[in-house]
This record gives C-alpha cells, structure tokens and sequence, in this order.
C-alpha cells in the first residue's frame, strides 16, 4: 500500500552514474574490430550508449502548489477563472488534480489518470468546470467554471498530486451581481423639506446607497435598508430630505465598494415643489446628528473590517511561507501509561494499545483518564509542523486526533475542540469529524484502517489524511492552542486495537 508524504519531508536523494570510460570507435578503420564483425561492434556501441544516456538522475524538487493571496472576484453569470500553479511542470498522465470545497468528496472536479472524472462530483457543478489540461505539463492547473452562481461564493482548495508527492492551496472565490438603475421618487413633505427615495434591486452582496450634490460631494442619507428575497440578492432603498435652501439637485447611486462602478439616476426639483414645505429645524438637527453618528458608526466598521481582511491576508502569507521554510517531521509518538485508562492494555514499547473487557488494579492519579478510555502521546509539542500515522482495528469504535495538555480528564466531557479535542472516529458505526455543535458526518469516505494526522502549531492547523485512500478527509478551522502543550490523543471502544505505525 503506497503513502503520499507531503512535500516538506521529501528527501532529494542524488544517484550517482557510473563512471563510464571514453570508448574509441574499435570499428574505425586502420583499427583491429575487437568485436570481432560490423554487426557485433554496432550491438556494443548500443550498449555502451545505453549505458551512458540511461544513468538515472537524481530526484526531482518537492511538489509546491500555489495560488493568489487575495480573492478572485467574478460578476453572477459569467465565466471565472480559478488560477493555481505547481512546480515543477510534468507529464499530464501522471499528474492528479482534484479541486474541492469543504470536504474532499464530493468534489468539484477530478482530473486522474490522463482524463476527467466526473463520477463523484458535486450535482451543482455538473457540466459547469474545466480544467485547463494543455497547461499541466507547464506547472498550471487551472479551473474555470462556467456561468458562476451565488451559491459558488466560498474557498476552494487546489489539491495537486504525483505519485507518493502532494500539496495543495487555497483559492476564495468572491461572486457579485449589479443590480437595477436606481429608482428615484418623491415621498412626501417632511422635515421642511421632501422626502426623496432612491431603490435598486437585484445586488449581491449587500450594496451601499450614496447620494451626492452636483459637484460630487458626499450626502448623508436619512435612513437606509436592505432585505435579501429568496434567491439571495438585495434590494437597497435611501432616502434624503431635499430643502429649497440646500440643494435641489442631487444624484443617487448604488455600488458594493467605495470606486468601483455602480449605477446611479440623478434629479433636480423645482421652486413650486418647496411652497408647502414647513421648515422644522429642531427635528432636522436632531435627524442630521443621528446620520453623523450613523456615518462615525459606518467609518469605524468598515476601519475593522479593513484590519480583518489585513490579518486574513497576513495569514495566507504566513501559511504560505511555512510550506516553504518550515519542514514537517515525522513524530515519534509513544504513548504515556500514566495517562492510560484502566481498561486499556499498552505494549511493552509503547507503540500499541487495546481495550479489554476487565479493569487493571492500577493507581488512579490525576493524570489518568476515567471514564473516557483514552490515552495520550507521552511527548507533546509547543511548536513545528508534525505528522503521525495510526493504524486501527476496529470492533466498538475509535477516534484519533490531538488534544490539549490540560483537557479534562475526570469527568465524562464531549469530544469537541472546546473541550481541547481536535479529532475524527467511527462512532457507532458512522465515521465522522468531532466538530461542535454538531459533527460532520463524512459519508462519502471510508472509515480509513490507516489514518494520518497532521499538526501545524503555529497556524493552528490539525488535518487528517486517509493513507487507505490517499485522500484528505478533513481539517478543522484554524484554532488557537494558547501557548499550551498539545498531544496526540486517541479514544478505543470495546475490544479495538490501535498501533502507531513506524
């Protein structure tokens, strides 16, 4: 059974050719034919050359896979192209491309074997993604969709694979509809002045409503409101109170950011429109101070959004230079009896454990899980990228993962990472990741006999990997560990048998 590791603890092993002597042409002439006929000597020199243009090379670099920090953006209805790039560039028979969103199955497309599969994939993608399959020999793997949806918004995972060799990267996919012209009417008389409205639908995301004088200054608005109908776009209405002694004319118009482009209607009122307005400059004042508060509201959301969207984007970065300069080691997981319920027996070296039916007569420290019977590794990690395979076999239930070193361990808990479990396990017979709330149930998966778990400390990552498979099956949001020691973490159900494999 093969196993894929990944790409930072690849080994480039370099084979030495043989040293191969200068051979002179024994069939030139004035020489003695030491191979003895024409024929003879043309199968020597055959040989000779296959000898010297045959001599293996060394190993190849490690699979990297990349895309861009930033998200693609792409309008409702059109084609988007999904750019991810890998070295170095190879033969397309040989390279596997699988692009996915949460989970590995179903995925979005698959290209295996030279050729598209299209037996697993997600329904809404049907007929919908192509791969640009002229450029794998070039490091280039690109997914276009066609006719992109609402429903498409979201991250997508670019996994490239070859041979034992993978990686992969992430890709966020941003899909924006315009709406209507704006619609502008007027309202009544208000404030001593009218109420004018401005209305647009058919937006995605949630666009923002700007009126403006006739040299392009910023109006603040009275009120503004947006609702979602069943397909997921907005409608966005504004409106403004128009005086006489202001201005009579203004613009509205609708966009998603500040300086992209939108769609605006603009209007003048006349004098005679005025004559039944009633000035009320109390309630006007007050009006304008709730439209500046709302405007400092607005300023300072957006200001923390700015510092989000920086922080996300900071992240990528950092993931994307650990693939590079921070290697991942292979764990030499033992695990610690001291910790080991006492249902469960533990091999003399440490690298194997099952549960029997009777208890042990052993003391009961705190370090000791009961009820649960769990176990943990007895070294544990505050920094680096690890990884470590179990090998299972199952009777009543397994799960594998990491956990905190201060989880609970007296006291019947939830598997869950609030708890300081981060893990996947068949339970009850349905293999699943032990997610909170709710876990996710991975029926498009096998419950692996082999499984890998992966470690990232710094970024927060725990990730699995199916060794039967040779799939991913999932990975947890990114978490905080708290500076805290983090081990590996595995729970047996009756009669189940686990070994860390070497």
């Amino acid at each position: 059974m093969g196993w894929i590791s990944p790409p930072a603890i690849r080994q480039n092993r370099t084979q030495f050719p043989l040293p191969v002597s200068k051979v002179e042409p024994s069939c030139a002439p004035g020489r003695r034919m030491l191979c003895g006929s024409p024929i003879h000597c043309s199968l020597l020199a055959f040989v000779i050359s296959t000898l010297v243009f045959q001599v293996p090379q060394g190993h190849s670099a490690p699979l990297t896979v990349t895309a861009p920090p930033g998200p693609i953006t792409v309008a409702k209805g059109e084609d988007v192209l999904l750019p991810c790039r890998f070295s170095p560039g190879h033969n397309a028979q040989d390279t596997e491309v699988t692009w996915f969103r949460e989970q590995f199955l179903p995925f979005v497309h698959r290209y295996k074997l030279g050729q598209d599969q299209f037996g697993e994939q997600m329904v809404q993608y049907r007929g919908r993604t192509e791969l640009g399959k002229d450029g794998l020999a070039k490091g280039s793997a690109d997914l276009r969709i066609f006719h992109v949806q609402l429903s498409d918004t979201g991250n997508y995972t670019c996994f490239v694979q070859r041979g034992s060799d993978y990686d992969e990267a992430l890709v966020e996919l941003k899909v924006t509809a315009s709406g209507s012209a704006p619609l502008m009417a007027l309202e009544r008389y208000e404030h001593g002045g009218i109420r004018v409205a401005c209305r647009s639908a058919g937006w995605y995301p949630r666009p923002r409503v700007l009126w403006h004088d006739p040299h392009g200054r910023h109006l603040p608005s009275l009120s503004e409101n947006a609702t979602q109908d069943k397909n997921g776009l907005f409608a966005a209405e504004s409106s403004i109170i128009l005086t006489r002694a202001g201005n009579q004319e203004l613009s509205c118009s609708v966009q998603h950011l500040p300086h992209t482009a939108g769609q605006g209607s603009a209007l003048y009122v006349s004098d005679p429109f005025f004559q039944d307005a009633h000035p009320w400059k109390i309630a006007l004042s007050a009006a304008l101070v709730a439209v500046v508060a709302l405007l400092i509201i607005t300023v300072y959301l957006l200001k923390i959004k700015g510092k989000q969207q920086k922080e996300i984007e900071k992240q990528a970065q950092e993931l994307a230079w650990r693939r590079h300069a921070v290697p991942i080691e292979a764990g030499n997981v033992v695990l610690d009896p001291d910790t080991a319920h006492c249902e469960l027996v533990l091999s003399y070296n440490g690298k194997s454990v099952k549960r029997v039916d009777t208890r042990r007569n052993i003391p009961d420290t705190p370090e000791r899980f009961y009820p649960w019977c769990c176990v943990l590794g007895r070294e544990g990690f505050t920094s680096g990228r690890h990884y470590w395979e179990v090998e299972v076999e199952d009777a009543g239930g397994w799960a594998v993962g990491v956990s905190r070193e201060d989880v609970r361990r007296k006291i019947d808990i939830e598997f869950k990472p609030e708890e300081g479990i981060w893990a996947v396990g068949n339970w009850t017979g349905h293999f699943q990741a032990l997610t909170s709330p709710d876990r996710i149930p991975l029926p498009k998966i096998k419950a692996p006999r082999r499984i890998r778990v992966s470690l990232d400390y710094e970024m927060g990552r725990v990730s699995f990997f199916s060794v039967d498979e040779e799939i991913p099956i999932f990975a947890f949001p990114l978490a905080s560990f708290g500076g805290k020691k983090v081990h590996p973490w595995f729970w047996l159900g009756p009669g189940t048998y686990l070994e860390i494999c070497p």
